[in-house]
C-alpha cells in the first residue's frame, strides 16, 4: 500500500531570493512516463516511492500537482551549458523540468 506524502515544503528560496526565481505553472503533459526513480532519495526525501510511481506521484514530478505549501517557481540556472546565468532561457527550463516523450522535431536536452 502506497501513501501520500506529508512531506513540508516551504518558499524560502523565491521568498528569500526573488531575482533568482519567478512563478510558474508546468505545461501539462498528456502522458507522462516516469523512466526511471531513486527510491533510496525519495525515502530520504520523506516521500514513498510507490506513491511517487503511481498516477499523483508522477503528476507531482512533472509539476503537473503540487504539494500543500509549494509555490511553483523557475528558478535562474548557471550552468555549463549556457556558461552565464539564464533568467527566463525557454531552454533552461525545459532541460531542468520533468520529462516527457518528445514531439517529432522538438528539441531534447541531454
Amino acid at each position: 500500500m502506497s501513501t501520500a506524502p506529508t512531506v513540508t515544503l516551504d518558499n524560502r528560496f523565491a521568498r528569500d531570493l526573488p531575482e533568482m526565481a519567478v512563478p510558474w505553472q508546468a505545461e501539462a503533459v498528456a502522458e507522462p512516463l516516469l523512466l526511471v526513480l531513486d527510491e533510496d532519495l525519495a525515502g530520504e526525501l520523506g516521500f514513498d516511492p510507490a506513491w511517487l510511481r503511481g498516477p499523483d506521484g508522477v503528476r507531482l514530478l512533472t509539476g503537473a500537482a503540487g504539494l500543500n505549501g509549494a509555490t511553483p517557481v523557475a528558478q535562474a540556472y548557471s550552468g555549463h551549458q549556457f556558461g552565464g546565468f539564464s533568467r527566463g532561457s525557454a531552454t533552461a527550463g525545459r532541460c531542468c523540468s520533468a520529462r516527457s516523450r518528445p514531439a517529432a522535431g522538438s528539441a531534447t536536452c541531454t
